[in-house]
C-alpha cells in the first residue's frame, strides 16, 4: 500500500478525530469560562480590616497617630510587604495600608483592575478615614496607582514617593511568567501551580538568592486567576497609554517626588529610573545590590531614605 494511503484517515478516524477536537476545543472553553468567573469576597488578612467603600470593599490596616502615610503594594502582591517599614513610620505617623483591588483581603472580582480604578479605592478608603491629606508611597504597580490618585486628587497629595515604579510601559518578566499570563494556557496552567513554581515566579522581584518569605507565597495563592491576569493587564494599559514620568511632569503644580530604586532590579531597568529626573523637583536614590523591592531586601536604608525626604 503507497506510504499516501497508510497516511490517510479513513471517515471513521476523522470522525474519531473531529470529535476529540472539539471535546478538547469544549473542555478549554469551559476551563476559561469558570476560571474568569470565579470571584472572591473581601475578608480581613494580615492584621486588617475591611472598609466598604462605593468601589469595592478593601482590607485596610490603620497604625499610629500623625501625619497621614498610604502605602500601596504592587502586583501580586498585598499589605504584608510593607511590614519591615510600616511599624517604624507609625512612631510618628498615621499609616495606612491598602490591599488593592483583588489583592490580599481586598474583594475580587471579575472586572475593574484598571489603574483609575485602584486609585478611586484608595481615594473612597482615605474618605472613610477622614484624610484629607497624605504622602502617598507606592511600590512598582501601586506607583502607577499613587500617579494615578495624584492626577485625580492632586490637592490631597503632600508628597510622593516611588519604590521601583516603572516611569513607561517597558518592564520585564520571565518566561514562565508570560506564558502564564496568555489566555488558555494560563488558565490551564493555573490548576497545577505550586509553592516551587510560585517561589520561581516571586524570585524575580528581588535580587538573586534573595530567601522568599512564606508569606508572599501565600499571597499569590490569593489571587483568582482572572485578577492576576486583569491587574497585569490594566498596568500595562496605562503605563502604554501615557508614561507615568510624563504623566507627573505634565502636573502643575507638581508634587514633591522621590524615586528609589533598586540597582538589581530585574523587572524595571534600574536605568529608567532617570526618566523620574525629568519631573520638576523630582529627586531619584539608588540602593545598591537590592533587586525590586528594596523595602523588603534593604529596609532600614529605604526608611532612611522615606524618613528623610519627608523631613
Amino acid at each position: 500500500m503507497p506510504d499516501s494511503e497508510r497516511m490517510t484517515l479513513n471517515p471513521h478516524g476523522r470522525q474519531i478525530w473531529s470529535v476529540s477536537l472539539i471535546v478538547i476545543g469544549a473542555a478549554l472553553a469551559g476551563n476559561k469560562i469558570w476560571v474568569d468567573s470565579r470571584m472572591r469576597a473581601a475578608s480581613p488578612r494580615d492584621g486588617g480590616r475591611i472598609i466598604d467603600t462605593s468601589v469595592e470593599p478593601a482590607n485596610v490596616k490603620v497604625e499610629g497617630e500623625g501625619p497621614a502615610i498610604l502605602l500601596l503594594h504592587g502586583f501580586g502582591a498585598a499589605i504584608d510587604w510593607w511590614d519591615d517599614v510600616a511599624p517604624s513610620l507609625a512612631l510618628h505617623h498615621r499609616v495606612v495600608r491598602i490591599d488593592l483591588i483583588g489583592h490580599g483581603g481586598t474583594a475580587a472580582p471579575t472586572v475593574g483592575y484598571a489603574i483609575p480604578r485602584q486609585a478611586q479605592l484608595a481615594a473612597a478608603v482615605l474618605d472613610k478615614l477622614g484624610v484629607a491629606h497624605v504622602t502617598v508611597i507606592g511600590h512598582s504597580m501601586g506607583g502607577e496607582v499613587a500617579v494615578a490618585l495624584a492626577e485625580n486628587q492632586p490637592e490631597r497629595i503632600d508628597r510622593m514617593i516611588l519604590i521601583d515604579s516603572p516611569p513607561t510601559a517597558e518592564t520585564t518578566f520571565t518566561t514562565m511568567t508570560k506564558i502564564y499570563l496568555m489566555p488558555i494556557i494560563g488558565e490551564v496552567l493555573s490548576h497545577f501551580q505550586n509553592d516551587k513554581a510560585i517561589r520561581r515566579g516571586l524570585a524575580q522581584g528581588f535580587a538573586p538568592n534573595f530567601v522568599i518569605p512564606e508569606k508572599f507565597v501565600a499571597d499569590i495563592r490569593q489571587l483568582t486567576y482572572s485578577a492576576f491576569r486583569s491587574a497585569h493587564t490594566e498596568s500595562i494599559a496605562y503605563r502604554t497609554t501615557r508614561a507615568p514620568y510624563k504623566r507627573l511632569a505634565a502636573m502643575k503644580p507638581s508634587r514633591p517626588l522621590l524615586a528609589i530604586f533598586g540597582s538589581l532590579d530585574a523587572i524595571v531597568p534600574p536605568d529608567h529610573a532617570a526618566l523620574f529626573e525629568r519631573v520638576p523637583g523630582a529627586k531619584v536614590a539608588m540602593i545598591e545590590g537590592t533587586g525590586h523591592s528594596p523595602m523588603v531586601e534593604a529596609p532600614l536604608k529605604t526608611l532612611k531614605l522615606i524618613e528623610d525626604f519627608i523631613k
